[in-house]
């Protein structure tokens, strides 16, 4: 199954990996981007496996373990959407 990204999510991603560069530096905001990356690939197997959102009508979270972030996807028969990166202390809706 393929994984798309929204220009939220995208945008989202762009935000998140500017503040770790500038608070904690490069090699902090890699491992960051390679965790988040690796955490939504893991989707294609069992995209059916994450809760359905409470928060986001029509979505599912999947929690990004070790980093305070939760990503909101619609999963289709053909692909999974990637909504939006949102840390965890961020009001909803989003």
């Amino acid at each position: 199954m393929r994984i798309v990204w929204s220009e939220a999510a995208l945008d989202d991603l762009a935000d998140i990996l500017v503040y770790y560069l500038e608070q904690a530096g490069p090699a902090t905001a890699a491992r960051v981007e390679a965790r988040i990356i690796e955490r939504i690939e893991t989707l294609r197997a069992f995209p059916e496996s994450i809760r359905t959102s409470e928060r986001v009508p029509g979505t599912r979270e999947l929690v990004i373990q070790r980093l305070p972030y939760i990503a909101f996807v619609q999963v289709f028969p053909d692909r999974i959407l990637v909504l939006n990166l949102i840390h965890t202390a961020r009001k909803f809706p989003i």
